[in-house]
């Protein structure tokens, strides 16, 4: 956690900060009770590409390779995506208010959980470059997260055309919605870097494996996925 400033010591003395799920008096905009329900996925046993949880080690020849059935078939161009927890309870609901609410000052939280996942998994790759899926809310994310980390967030990726919101439509109307609506800003910006790309939740995958399409234009080493939640 980040330390505060005086002015917001002193609003803290005014109004002091409340837990942000259950509204109690907290030092931190996530309270300890709250953030015990939140259950990190480090050292689960999920697939090694997309990081989805498997049920059993030995229930079948894709499971014993550490490799999901979708990941057997789908076609994805990053090397590595891992989440911090599972989209759902409390971490869904920090993650609807920072995103749809825009209570920011639940940032460094946020920003934290993303670190513990990262130097679980990605502390001894070569990261050039942070990016992200373009967004407020995302941004602030990645922008703190490279800051705390030393490494340069690049902003190279931006929005060409408007999409309708993916939650709530099917697999294929999801594909459709966010195909080439994203562009670099410079194609050779990424050309032999590797790229660590943060997003808040991964849900099909579909708008995160369109952003490695577009990175993968520009003939970049490899590409991580960084999220702090995932559906299932």
């Amino acid at each position: 956690m980040l330390k505060k400033s005086i002015t917001d010591f002193l609003k803290d003395l005014a109004i002091p900060p409340t837990c942000a799920v259950c509204g109690k008096i907290s030092p931190d905009y996530l309270c300890r009770e709250c953030s015990l329900e939140i259950l990190s996925l480090k050292m689960v046993h999920s697939c090694r590409y997309c990081g989805k949880l498997l049920p059993g080690q030995n229930d079948n020849a894709g499971q014993k390779e550490n490799i999901c059935s979708f990941c057997r078939t789908e076609d994805y161009n990053f090397s590595v995506h891992r989440s911090f927890a599972l989209y759902k309870g409390n971490m869904k609901k920090i993650i609807k208010k920072f995103k749809y609410k825009k209570i920011y000052n639940l940032k460094d939280v946020l920003i934290g959980f993303l670190s513990d996942i990262y130097k679980e998994y990605f502390k001894g790759e070569n990261i050039d470059y942070v990016d992200t899926v373009p967004g407020e809310h995302t941004g602030i994310l990645a922008e703190g997260f490279a800051a705390r980390h030393g490494i340069p967030f690049k902003q190279n990726i931006v929005k060409i055309r408007k999409t309708h919101r993916q939650g709530g439509l099917g697999l294929k109307e999801r594909k459709v919605n966010i195909l080439d609506c994203f562009k670099l800003r410079d194609c050779l910006a990424y050309r032999d870097k590797n790229i660590l790309v943060i997003d808040d939740v991964w849900t099909s995958g579909s708008t995160l494996k369109e952003i490695c399409r577009i990175i993968g234009s520009g003939g970049p080493g490899k590409i991580f996925l960084l999220t702090l939640a995932r559906g299932a």
